[in-house]
């Protein structure tokens, strides 16, 4: 014999070996399948007959394959069996998830794969750890359910016939992007660059066959958590649009008479869709400023006011409050709007402090132009106040009214230059962290009085005071 004869015989000797090894254990596991199979008939319980017939089916295949009797390009897949989850993603003798539509196991997967036994195992644990599964038998398939209602995430097979699970990745990265559809690539293929490949094209993980469970339990919960945070966030980038564009809206709309005697007449031509807002107004005004403007020329007197309006909103913006009106020498802000806060008294009160600490760098700035120095009390109350819109359509704009605008215009105009006073509920509200040192009842024109504390400062996180304590 040979040399070439010799190495011939080796080779099919160890070929025949190995499909014995490997005939074994097939066999061994259809013997065992059967065996049980029939021992749960005897009882009468047919209940894994489903799974059992699977696994023998698996195992022939194997068999066939170890055989040379099966190509490797046959069709795995139709006819679906017995047990496969449903177009609606249920299996027959799973019960349906119960868990909260906020909570990650009840995400809807939709698992891609051409093998109805590859897709069927992946899906089962799937539900068994609570998600809904829904499955795609082929690319068309898929592409298909993602576009008639997207799921929480997608499980895609790469090796299909047809189109490939790249080719169904490239498609589905064309509408949407890994944060609103994550997409987990699975495959036997267990080189590196196919995972390389893969996620350059847009996957959000890869994974490889045969699975390690809890760890494609851990990634498909990882990317569901990632998708719910994008969610999140981009849900607060719209409110943040939303209460953006009603920002603008609100600053600085004046409501004339006119409109005032309509609301009362005709309150059909008013949108109250807003609800009410507990908010702090806050009323700065520049002391003596008509006496100024009597002596000063326009545009000085105009530089003088700008000086101080400029200076002020920056005050207001750096505490976070919005500035709703400007009248003549007077501006107006309020602090709750469009979101309450707990420490909004604390930065309306500190606000007001500042606004007057504010105008001795305005008068410095003032005071190189030549212009004079000026001074400013400040009022400040809380109360709710009604949103109202006016108008209708592109037209629709946005008004505050209520009792603490009026309330803190009337602390103002009580106060002496230099001096800030807040109602009786900002008072309250501050506790400990006010700093006051008088207390009186200011007539606000109607017979009732409004109960107002001078304050000095304001302490824990503001911690601000005036430099000196008005005579």
């Amino acid at each position: 014999m040979s040399s070439r004869d010799d190495a011939l015989h080796r080779a099919n000797e160890t070929m025949r070996r190995l499909q014995h090894e490997v005939r074994t254990p097939i066999g061994q596991i259809i013997g065992y399948a059967e065996l049980i199979e029939e021992e749960l008939a005897d009882r009468g319980d047919t209940e894994l007959a489903p799974d059992l017939a699977k696994i023998r089916e698996a195992a022939k295949r194997l068999l066939n394959l170890a055989d040379g009797k099966l190509a490797l390009d046959d069709d795995p897949g139709a006819p679906a069996l017995p047990g496969e989850p449903s177009a609606g993603g249920a299996e027959i003798g799973l019960e349906a998830t119960t868990a909260s539509a906020d909570t990650p196991q009840a995400a809807r997967i939709l698992v891609v794969d051409d093998d109805v036994r590859a897709r069927d195992i992946v899906a089962r644990r799937l539900q068994k750890q609570g998600f809904r599964v829904e499955i795609a038998r082929d690319a068309i398939d898929a592409l298909r359910r993602i576009e008639e209602a997207a799921p929480d995430l997608v499980l895609l097979e790469i090796v299909m016939q047809g189109m490939s699970g790249l080719e169904v990745l490239e498609r589905i990265r064309r509408e949407r992007s890994r944060a609103e559809l994550p997409v987990i690539l699975g495959t036997a293929l267990n080189d590196p660059k196919d995972a390389i490949e893969g996620l350059a094209r847009g996957a959000n993980d890869y994974v490889t066959k045969p699975y390690d469970v809890p760890v494609l339990i851990a990634r498909v919960r990882a990317q569901l958590e990632a998708h719910r945070t994008a969610r999140q966030v981009a849900q607060l980038a719209r409110q943040l649009e939303f209460r953006s564009a009603f920002i603008r809206q609100a600053l600085g709309r004046e409501v004339s008479g006119d409109q005032l005697v309509e609301l009362v007449q005709r309150p059909d031509a008013v949108d109250l869709g807003q609800e009410r807002k507990p908010v702090y107004a806050v009323v700065a005004d520049l002391c003596g400023s008509r006496a100024r403007a009597a002596s000063m020329s326009p545009p000085d007197f105009a530089a003088l006011l700008k000086s101080f309006l400029d200076g002020i909103a920056d005050v207001v913006a750096h505490h976070r409050g919005l500035v709703d009106s400007v009248s003549g020498d007077a501006l107006l802000a309020l602090f709750g709007l469009p979101l309450t806060a707990p420490d909004d008294a604390a930065r309306a009160a500190a606000c007001a402090i500042a606004i007057e600490l504010e105008m001795d760098r305005i008068n410095a700035r003032n005071a190189s132009a030549h212009l004079p120095a000026m001074e400013i009390a400040v009022g400040v109350a809380a109360g709710d106040v009604l949103m109202i819109g006016l108008g209708s359509g592109d037209g629709l704009k946005y008004k505050a009214l209520g009792p603490p605008l009026v309330d803190a215009a009337v602390l103002e105009s009580a106060a002496r230059p230099g001096e800030v006073w807040i109602c009786g509920h900002t008072r309250r509200a501050l506790g400990e962290d006010a700093v006051v040192d008088k207390e009186s009842h200011v007539p606000n024109g109607d017979g009732s009085s409004i109960h107002g504390h001078r304050l000095l400062g304001v302490g824990g996180a503001q911690l601000i005071s005036l430099r000196t304590v008005p005579e």
